[in-house]
């Protein structure tokens, strides 16, 4: 459940726990024009990177089907179904490596997560598996941490200073 939707929740349930039955909160309008709702990661291998971001990171499988040799996977957050999906792609064409690899090279992260306690993620992925090349280190205006995915890529996660 998105963050803006449990506050709604809250806000009914105050509102007809002071006596107030008919407690109606209005749903935020949804943004006008282009949205994101896909991206992808090019990965070396799809059953590693469904472990990795599943059960090393925590996000859920959304999509997966298999159609002539290609499969598409998909995870997003838990309990965000309607959240941007993150496709891991197979790396399989020349460029897909090339970019992945230029990335890897520069230290450059090929995907980026915000969170709202850094450390505390960096202890529960630590615990899980993950390998941290960056532990959680404060930088202009936030705090950052950087670990391997498995798949050949630098994944970061990232806690804006508030």
């Amino acid at each position: 459940m998105r963050h803006d939707s449990l506050y709604l929740v809250a806000v009914s349930a105050m509102l007809a726990a002071c006596g107030t039955s008919q407690a109606r909160v209005a749903e935020p309008a949804r943004p006008a024009g282009l949205q994101i709702k896909h991206t992808s990661v090019f990965v070396d291998d799809q059953d590693k990177a469904l472990h990795f971001y599943g059960d090393v990171l925590g996000l859920a499988k959304k999509d997966d089907v298999n159609k002539g040799g290609y499969r598409w996977l998909t995870v997003a957050a838990p309990g965000d179904a309607n959240g941007t999906e993150l496709q891991l792609a197979p790396d399989t064409s020349p460029g897909a490596k090339a970019f992945q690899q230029a990335l890897l090279d520069s230290h450059q992260p090929a995907v980026m997560f915000y969170t709202d306690d850094v450390k505390a993620d960096f202890e529960r992925i630590k615990a899980h598996g993950g390998d941290f090349t960056m532990t959680p280190t404060p930088v202009t205006g936030a705090t950052i941490a950087q670990l391997k995915d498995n798949c050949g890529n630098l994944v970061q996660l990232t806690q804006l200073v508030r």
